[in-house]
């Protein structure tokens, strides 16, 4: 039976997309099931991906930087485009596939797939363009619980979670020092509110040192103030960004994660799957998806630094011992082979609603 064709529209550039995206192209199990290609709406400068995912999927790559020119590069993939399903990544081309829908009377359909929580800034009002795709993949609990508050019916939402690989390596927590870590973006305050962490950090007694992996707009910020404290300046380290910041890591007692808002948290997830427990706010949304509190990690609320002093002391003074296995064990719903089996169970769900 001739597989049913599925494109994938959104931009490549290093970050979460691109590793979702890499997923499906690489999983064999989705391709047996499904025709994919991707189309990259604003031309990609992140060509080693690009010519990576050149060989295991079709990759139109052939925008702008144009605005303008992209839209009317999509307008004429979709009036030409024969497939099942349009996947959008991104909410304002939706708009784009509805009308081309509707002028031209294509039958496919069209999938919102965002990546992104409503509690983003860079979204605003721009996620009620939603509510014009036909069926939509929600990546959390929380994206889900925001689609039905704009209206869209619980049946036309498919819940599958992010996927993160099975490792066989264990990063074990160091007996002599607790090891604390952060990997991500750097931004001192918005987002991910390393000021907040860090402030809350230096008032936290016992033998700890915190690693700090990636880069930023606020990373010269953050030296400074790291600088300006004697505790910070002697127990923090900056790797910068590194390509694999799990693989420089020879031991961690937990992973720390101060958002404001996410989209899924997938740092959480990966974390875990080297048996990494993790201290997360409650933020919207996903890590309460992620989360099992005393089995994997801790949630506290956002800016209840109380919370988070307390519960960060039973680490570090080793009241509190997660085990790795069960830490490992805790996120299976989102190793690859289970994320693989609830991904086609959603598109075929969607496409039979055709």
């Amino acid at each position: 039976m001739k597989k049913q064709q599925i494109a994938f529209v959104c931009n490549i550039d290093p970050g979460g997309i691109t590793t979702v995206i890499s997923h499906l192209a690489a999983s064999q199990s989705i391709k047996k099931e499904f025709e994919l290609s991707l189309f990259v709406f604003k031309k990609s400068s992140y060509h080693s991906k690009v010519q990576q995912l050149k060989k295991q999927m079709a990759v139109d790559n052939q925008g702008t930087t144009t605005l303008i020119k992209n839209v009317f590069r999509l307008t004429s993939f979709l009036r030409s485009y024969q497939g099942a399903a349009v996947v959008f990544l991104g909410p304002l081309q939706i708009l784009i596939a509805r009308i081309i829908k509707i002028m031209f009377h294509k039958k496919y359909q069209i999938i919102s797939w965002l990546q992104v929580s409503a509690a983003d800034p860079g979204i605003g009002n721009k996620i009620r363009a939603l509510k014009w795709a036909d069926q939509h993949l929600a990546i959390s609990t929380g994206i889900k619980d925001e689609l039905m508050h704009l209206g869209i019916a619980e049946r036309k939402i498919q819940l599958v979670y992010n996927a993160v690989p099975r490792r066989e390596r264990t990063i074990r927590p160091n007996p002599k020092q607790c090891t604390l870590v952060y990997i991500g973006r750097i931004f001192l305050d918005g987002q991910k509110n390393l000021r907040g962490l860090l402030t809350a950090l230096e008032k936290v007694p016992g033998n700890w040192e915190l690693q700090i992996f990636g880069d930023g707009p606020d990373f010269m910020d953050l030296q400074q103030f790291i600088a300006q404290s004697s505790v910070l300046g002697k127990r923090v380290k900056l790797a910068g960004w590194v390509a694999d910041p799990f693989g420089e890591l020879q031991s961690a007692n937990a992973l720390l994660l101060n958002s404001n808002y996410e989209g899924f948290g997938l740092v959480l997830a990966e974390a875990m799957s080297y048996g990494i427990p993790c201290l997360s706010t409650d933020c919207p949304v996903g890590p309460n998806d992620i989360i099992k509190d005393n089995i994997n990690g801790y949630l506290y609320p956002i800016s209840d630094y109380q919370q988070f002093q307390q519960k960060l002391a039973t680490i570090v003074n080793g009241k509190k011992r997660f085990v790795p296995a069960e830490v490992k064990a805790s996120i299976a719903f989102l190793y690859d082979d289970q994320y693989d089996r609830r991904f086609i169970q959603a598109l075929r769900r969607m496409l039979s609603n055709s």
